[in-house]
């Protein structure tokens, strides 16, 4: 099976210019940009993209903005902060017509922003409004069947802005500077963009609007169904053809490079691994070699005198002699150094093989799940009923396989239980993560996209487990794990996730220091009382991970993050920010950090877990996929 990837923007150019297309065919990278033809003046979309998207992001996360509401005072602080130097540059290189028309494009935004503003009810903070300044859909995978075999095209791409609307609930917006020939093809780069998030977050539906700024707004509203068919017209059949196969296209979402063709073992690395320290007079054997779904582990044995941080520090030089994407992390180990060499086409890791794993299968707790495949190849398990697991603190980037994470946790826990030995509350201000489980019958509420509703939802935990350590002392047991054992199940193990908790925190100092308070509370009885918390954020800094979160949270998973100070505030220890990112994670389950590949699962085995369930879930689920 062959496999390709594709942007977007080169989709859209493929799917308009049969040129274009046949050059990449051919295995070349024609531009996608477009040059301004002569006499006509240069918009500057992508300096206007990128104002826009810092603007939203400054909106998003700023206490400050949630007072804005009218368009002069948008515009002011969107001028202040973002616009003037930029604006300020194209004037100094006398592009006076062009600085003008960018700078009037952006204050329709502003205007545009007020708007919606004023169309969003019950507004608290401008996370109403967008629920992202620039989503990425990455790796969504069309597998294309026909009588000659099938391969797959993974495509990504990033949106404009996803966005509340009080008619469709959800609003893919498109923002365009200037119109094309044909209504059709402005159209083009909005559909493809409305079937890469059916795919990547299954269960939720999105109306697209495209927005000219020229520079006043002039709106194109387009129904999910217009999409549809302009997909299956003009880009279905393009997708068959650059994937090399004309036939039948499906939509099938993997996490990185998952699924992809069978390759060739990956060459053995010691010898060159042992020159490279060689030429720095470090003296080192390699004694062992492991291989896991995402990388290469070699164990490196120092001679006497060559000390670990020598090692590590030549991770660069490393990257270099070993022609690798980027630096190996390298870590002490018991008796060794590892160097973990990322493959260059990771395995794919899927849910419903590691559900199926002897070892996990046989645990016995009823909220266990599995974190992911470790080095050593095996299932590595996790369990709220241990005290060293009964609560999770999860850190990860955009793009680091957080999301999925989440979702697969979830599901594993619905696989083991049945509605009334589980319930969950899920805290999802994004809305996007889990849209899947808006019918679920395991959920103990709807899911909760308020984020002023995540503290009753905490206050309501607490009185529920006051009450549940009452009855666990009028009827003589210690946690609700041993009454489960001794065959009572009428009290349900309850599990709260919430993704990006980070919103909470930055609301304000009053609801910050509630949160803190009902999280300790929690973390430090939940385990008996069979309450436990899962708390995620893309941004795991001191302000937002304090001091009190982080000590009530006993297992830590951190994804790829941004910086070593982030991994350290998730980990205490440096290694986050060497991860290879889609799942690739360092989980530290009281007995220092360990690597894994968490498991993937697809948008069809989400809706049948989510929507789903008979007195044998695990069977019947597993097998049904």
């Amino acid at each position: 099976m062959a496999v390709k990837q594709i942007s977007v923007s080169q989709l859209k150019c493929a799917c308009l210019d049969a040129e274009w297309r046949e050059q990449w065919l051919r295995g070349e990278n024609p531009p996608t940009i477009s040059l301004t033809p002569p006499g006509v003046v240069p918009v500057y979309g992508t300096l206007f993209h990128k104002i826009a998207e810092n603007y939203v992001g400054w909106l998003t996360s700023a206490k400050a903005a949630q007072q804005l509401t009218e368009e002069d005072a948008l515009w002011h602080e969107m001028y202040e902060r973002f616009a003037e130097t930029k604006l300020a540059e194209l004037l100094q290189s006398e592009k006076i017509e062009s600085a003008f028309h960018v700078s009037e494009c952006l204050k329709s935004f502003c205007r545009r922003a007020a708007e919606l503003r004023r169309r969003t009810p019950n507004f608290h903070s401008w996370q109403d409004v967008y629920l992202t300044k620039e989503f990425s859909v990455r790796d969504v995978r069309f597998d294309i069947k026909s009588d000659a075999g099938e391969n797959s095209i993974f495509v990504s791409g990033q949106i404009d802005a996803v966005r509340t609307h009080p008619e469709y609930g959800l609003e893919i917006a498109d923002y365009k500077l200037s119109h094309g020939n044909n209504l059709k093809h402005d159209l083009l780069q909005l559909a493809i963009y409305a079937e890469l998030l059916k795919l990547a977050k299954p269960g939720l539906r999105f109306h697209g609007v495209l927005e000219y700024y020229e520079p006043a707004l002039h709106e194109v509203p387009v129904s999910e169904q217009e999409l549809e068919a302009i997909f299956t017209e003009l880009v279905q059949p393009v997708l068959c053809e650059l994937a090399g196969n004309r036939g039948q296209v499906t939509g099938n979402r993997g996490q990185g490079t998952g699924n992809r063709e069978q390759v060739l073992p990956q060459d053995d690395l010691s010898a060159k691994i042992r020159r490279c320290y060689a030429s720095f007079k470090l003296d080192v054997q390699i004694i062992d070699k492991q291989e896991a779904p995402q990388l290469i582990r070699y164990k490196v044995k120092p001679a006497a005198g060559v000390k670990v941080v020598s090692l590590a520090n030549r991770a660069e030089d490393l990257q270099v002699m070993l022609s690798l994407s980027q630096p190996p992390l390298i870590e002490p180990a018991q008796g060794c150094v590892t160097v973990d060499v990322p493959k260059d086409k990771p395995d794919a890791v899927l849910w419903t093989d590691v559900v199926k794993d002897a070892d996990y299968a046989a645990h016995p707790s009823p909220v266990s799940f599995p974190v992911g495949v470790g080095v050593d190849s095996r299932v590595m398990i996790a369990d709220f009923a241990d005290s060293n697991m009964a609560h999770i603190l999860i850190g990860g980037a955009s793009g680091s396989g957080k999301s999925e994470f989440l979702k697969s946790l979830v599901a594993s826990l619905i696989a083991k239980n049945e509605p009334d030995t589980l319930k969950l509350s899920l805290i999802d201000p994004k809305i996007l993560t889990f849209g899947s489980f808006s019918h679920c019958p395991y959920l103990r509420e709807p899911v909760i996209t308020e984020i002023f509703s995540a503290i009753p939802c905490l206050q309501a935990a607490v009185e529920e487990m006051n009450g549940r350590y009452a009855r666990l002392g009028i009827e003589g047991f210690e946690s609700l794990s041993l009454r489960f054992r001794a065959g009572k199940k009428d009290i349900p193990f309850y599990v709260i996730v919430f993704d990006e908790f980070a919103d909470l925190i930055l609301t304000g100092n009053a609801e910050k220091k509630e949160f803190e308070t009902l999280t300790a509370r929690l973390a430090a009885k939940g385990r008996a009382a069979g309450i436990h918390l899962v708390l995620a954020t893309q941004r795991p800094d001191s302000k937002i991970v304090t001091g009190i979160i982080k000590a009530n949270l006993p297992l830590k998973i951190c994804l790829r993050v941004t910086t070593f100070r982030n991994s350290q505030i998730i980990l205490d220890q440096t290694g986050g920010e060497s991860l290879l990112g889609r799942g690739d994670l360092l989980c530290d389950r009281g007995k220092g950090a360990e690597r894994a590949q968490s498991p993937y699962i697809s948008r069809l085995e989400l809706l049948n877990v989510a929507g789903n369930y008979s007195k044998s879930p695990t069977a019947v689920n597993v097998q049904n996929i």
